[in-house]
């Protein structure tokens, strides 16, 4: 008889909580950016709140994948779940007495929480779920991220609005409780490693990706399309919709485009198994180039929307089979690194690439910097179809039964 993802409750208690806390994830940020709006901070208060959660995931991601190959993985996820619901009960104790720019601290320590738990908790999966049963269940996570990042940033919104900032930080902190709460009675033992120090273990994490090419390939094209495409694509839509297509409604219109692609494209990946799937998804990406360039010109606004959702379906299909090879060929007391290492070459030049955009803008005119963008992406993504091993994102020169070594 077929195994199914329902055969296997411990991984479906485990990612019940972790919905529910990624509502929380997005809860916190909304809430606290209208709770500075409210007492009077300016635009450069709210963007220092809201940055809070990216600049504690960068500066501890890597931290909590080295813990996640050290200790036992669903201790570490109860740990930083608890580790969130104390601190925003401690802010909302506190919350009168902090000034506007110290919730900046809340934030960047709830997004260090985030980052100490995300490793642990997708190197566990490997141990809840059978290799056959990986997609699914990786497109099952996704989709349950999708859906809390909408529910977190509503339920943050309303929340504060009818019932206050204290109000929407406490149902934050419930969430995280919960997603702690659920993983409790989930034994899952520490990798079997060998004695390291914590930069050891992270050469042990930067050695494995640079002994598969298409692994440290695939990582360099995705943290170059975020760069290049995501922060101009990002920073000059707001200014193009207000220019082009009326304002705010429409601005709205094309980011809520990118969430409804990708639901779709998690069903697909859940249920289609080509035997190339690197080739798949990295030709997929490919039409990540039509962010920037849909907004040269611009395009009408339903095509532009609907190049957004079809920017968020590619993402999605690639995401879910890249995880979950990562989870199947890389070794499991190496696996918190690498994915540690994965989402932080991701976030690591985002920032960069926010900040370049004005400049480049100022000096080659805001067409030839989305025309730019998208060539870019565009020749980065194919670019990695010529390492070996991405067209299967799988390295075919190492046997099956070898991957228990670095």
């Amino acid at each position: 008889m077929t195994s199914t993802v329902r055969d296997h409750p411990r991984f479906l208690r485990v990612w019940g909580g972790q919905v529910a806390g990624a509502i929380g994830d997005q809860l916190v940020p909304v809430a606290l950016s209208l709770h500075v709006v409210l007492r009077g901070g300016g635009a450069g208060t709210v963007a220092a709140v809201l940055g809070g959660r990216a600049a504690g995931l960068v500066l501890c991601l890597l931290v909590g994948g080295v813990l996640a190959d050290r200790m036992s993985r669903s201790r570490i996820v109860v740990y930083a779940d608890t580790y969130r619901a104390v601190v925003l009960v401690v802010t909302v104790l506190l919350l009168d007495r902090l000034p506007v720019g110290a919730l900046v601290v809340a934030t960047v320590l709830v997004g260090a929480g985030e980052a100490l738990g995300r490793p642990a908790y997708r190197s566990l999966v490997p141990a809840l779920l059978p290799v056959s049963l990986l997609e699914k269940g990786n497109a099952l996570i996704s989709a349950g991220l999708r859906s809390s990042a909408v529910l977190g940033a509503l339920a943050g919104a309303s929340t504060v609005a009818l019932l206050g900032t204290r109000a929407a930080l406490l149902l934050a902190a419930v969430t995280f409780a919960l997603a702690a709460f659920t993983v409790l009675g989930v034994r899952a033992p520490a990798p079997d490693r060998k004695p390291s120090t914590l930069l050891g273990d992270a050469r042990d994490g930067l050695r494995a990706i640079y002994r598969r090419p298409w692994v440290l390939a695939v990582m360099i094209a995705t943290c170059v399309q975020i760069m290049v495409g995501t922060a101009v694509a990002l920073t000059l839509l707001p200014v193009i919709a207000q220019r082009e297509f009326g304002g705010g409604f429409s601005y709205g219109a094309v980011l809520a485009g990118v969430g409804l692609g990708a639901l779709p494209a998690v069903v697909l990946a859940g249920r289609w198994r080509p035997k190339r799937r690197g080739t798949v998804s990295m030709l997929a990406l490919v039409c990540y180039a039509g962010l920037p360039l849909s907004l040269l010109g611009p395009l009408p606004l339903p095509w532009t929307i609907a190049m957004f959702a079809l920017g968020g379906f590619v993402v999605e299909l690639y995401f879910v089979y890249w995880i979950s090879a990562l989870q199947r060929e890389i070794p499991t007391g190496l696996q918190g690194k690498v994915l540690a290492l994965d989402q932080l070459s991701s976030f690591a030049l985002l920032p960069l690439g926010y900040a370049l955009v004005g400049p480049t803008v100022a000096a080659l005119g805001e067409s030839a910097t989305l025309l730019v963008s998208g060539l870019v992406v565009a020749v980065v993504t194919l670019g990695t179809l010529l390492v070996p091993g991405v067209a299967g994102f799988s390295d075919r020169t190492t046997p099956r039964d070898a991957h228990n070594s670095v």
